[in-house]
């Protein structure tokens, strides 16, 4: 007998809820290596556009509108960032003992880029009907993400531990803004706006 799927709203709830159980309905999918490729440049497209609207009710600091405010680049940026998260969250996991796949995390982390596509959209709603109430929902979603974020980890590399979870995310933000710092440093951060000598 066929389980009936769950529904994105549902699934959503569960996410929050209890995101171990989450992650494996989402790893079940077995999503193929290029769609999740695909499923990356899209969502990328979408984040894009969010914060283009967003950016429009309430512009960004000078120095990042040279971002923001350039579409093609911050969708460069964001495609570029997701999959730099997922290498250095993958390869941080396996040097402490993680087991999981790549496309696991990726499918897992897709999976939490959607919802929070989808937050966006209600702060956006939120800023413009009630400010006060978009800044609130704005922290809930900062540490649901957070707390779906650790668990999604530790499923993925199969770590059995939140805490080695939260070792790995913190070790591979750690090496990302070292290799990010290393990237702006040989490029110029100029390009986007911000002198490099001050």
């Amino acid at each position: 007998m066929m389980t009936k799927p769950m529904s994105f709203p549902d699934l959503a709830l569960l996410t929050v809820r209890d995101p171990k159980a989450a992650a494996q309905i989402v790893l079940a999918w077995n999503v193929p290596r290029e769609a999740l490729w695909t499923a990356i440049a899209l969502i990328s497209v979408i984040v894009t556009i969010l914060s283009t609207l967003s950016n429009m009710i309430i512009p960004v600091p000078p120095p990042l509108n040279g971002i923001v405010g350039n579409p093609f680049m911050y969708c460069a940026i964001a495609a570029g960032g997701f999959i730099a998260t997922v290498y250095a969250i993958y390869w941080t996991g396996r040097m402490l003992g993680g087991e999981g796949r790549v496309e696991d995390l990726m499918i897992l982390l897709l999976w939490l880029q959607a919802l929070r596509a989808v937050a966006q959209v209600a702060v956006l709603i939120g800023l413009i009907l009630a400010p006060v109430l978009a800044s609130f929902l704005v922290l809930f979603i900062g540490v649901a993400t957070l707390w779906v974020f650790v668990h999604f980890i530790n499923a993925a590399l199969r770590l059995n531990s939140l805490m080695r979870a939260v070792a790995v995310l913190f070790l591979g933000a750690v090496a990302l803004m070292a290799v990010l710092t290393f990237l702006l440093s040989m490029i110029g951060v100029s390009a986007v706006g911000v002198p490099m000598n001050v």
